[in-house]
């Protein structure tokens, strides 16, 4: 305390106290009012003059979401940097532009935004938690046989970081900065799926009026929603199902912490709490969370293919007058036929595909999240929200 120039004045009480000698058990008493009186001090002085809560709300703005309009501009200006191999992007690039993205949204109203930082980590969200072990976190199985991307791009290695200062790194540790960046790091990726798969939505609505055939394009349609209704439902439970309620207990908890150690523990406690609730400390879930948002970032990128060939809008007879007739189509030689024919059954084929590969996974996950909310009822909500996608198709 006195290394960040607090000046600590010992009452005459406290001294009082740590002059009775004695027995053993005088002596211990004495220890405990020293040790009692020094991590209340400390604890005033994180919470007053380095504003603890402070510190950890602006935390929550930034790497849970808490307040996320500034990602979204990020996400938009940083694009071409991003779909680079993760050893290919330049972190001083995305440094910059994330500063950017802070200074021109309402993060620039918080005097807290200059002390984030960008980094790009070197290995997937599945790896990294397989290195928990190493944070004395259980209930993580060893994962050497996890899959890892071919080739993984700033999307799935992206993260913030947070510049700690003494004292506040003893509550904020790196420990508890790495925990806070693998939820980090989940719920960006969940963001960027939702951005593709609305993407695609857009384009969809976009042709619904120049479907002249409506069968492979309507049920895409289909698909579409249902793979946006499973992201979104998994968003929104980890957002208010998690992490804010989570957030809120904690808060309570530190405002009422009588020693530092308190507010370390009810912190530590709070972090492992999210990583557990957000899937990441159960792998046989987020094994196939993750295979469901692989399968709808491939099928978000094949979404302009499948759009754009299945719509065969044939040419019609122009007027006189400029204007386009109202009905008669232009006769195709057999030819152009067969291959409308063959590109349409090679969309519809694709699109098939799609539709059986996710619901087939939606069929495994569901038994395995309506088991575990039994043991685990937290994932209650969620179990109830997965099986209710693809219910429409």
């Amino acid at each position: 305390m006195r290394e960040c120039g607090y000046n600590v004045q010992v009452p005459v009480s406290e001294n009082s106290k740590l002059m009775t000698f004695g027995s053993n058990h005088q002596y211990l008493e004495c220890v405990k009012a020293a040790y009692e009186f020094a991590s209340g001090e400390l604890l005033s002085l994180i919470k007053e003059k380095y504003d603890l809560i402070g510190k950890l709300r602006s935390i929550k703005h930034y790497l849970l979401l808490d307040q996320g309009d500034f990602l979204v501009h990020f996400m938009d200006i940083a694009r071409e940097e991003l779909l680079k191999k993760h050893d290919e992007i330049s972190v001083e690039k995305l440094q910059s532009l994330l500063d950017l993205a802070l200074r021109t949204t309402a993060a620039a109203a918080d005097p807290c935004h200059e002390d984030l930082t960008c980094c790009v980590e070197r290995a997937s969200v599945l790896k990294g938690l397989s290195r928990l072990k190493d944070l004395d976190i259980k209930n993580v199985s060893h994962s050497n046989d996890l899959e890892e991307p071919i080739s993984i791009t700033g999307l799935e290695t992206f993260s913030l970081s947070y510049k700690i200062q003494w004292p506040l790194s003893i509550v904020i540790s790196r420990k508890a900065l790495t925990k806070y960046q693998l939820i980090f790091r989940f719920l960006f990726h969940c963001k960027h799926v939702e951005r593709q798969l609305c993407g695609a939505w857009q384009m969809h609505q976009g042709v619904r009026a120049l479907n002249s055939h409506g069968t492979a394009i309507s049920r895409s349609s289909l698909l579409c929603r249902s793979m946006l209704r499973f992201i979104n439902s998994l968003l929104h439970y980890l957002t208010f199902e998690v992490l804010e309620p989570n957030w809120q207990v904690m808060h309570g908890r530190l405002q009422t912490a009588k020693s530092i150690d308190e507010v370390i523990q009810h912190h530590d406690f709070f972090l492992d709490k999210c990583l557990k609730e957000c899937l990441l400390l159960l792998p046989e879930l987020i094994q196939k969370v993750e295979k469901l948002k692989s399968l709808c970032l491939q099928y978000a990128a094949a979404t302009q293919w499948l759009i754009s060939s299945s719509i065969d809008i044939p040419k019609l007879d122009e007027q006189s007058d400029g204007s386009f007739g109202s009905g008669k189509l232009k006769s195709k030689n057999p030819s152009q036929v067969q291959k409308v024919m063959t590109r349409n059954s090679a969309v519809t084929d694709s699109i098939l595909k799609f539709e059986r590969e996710f619901n087939a996974e939606l069929q495994t996950l569901r038994p395995i999240l309506s088991s575990s909310s039994q043991a685990e009822p937290y994932l209650t909500h969620l179990a109830q929200w997965i099986l209710g996608v693809g219910n429409d198709q």
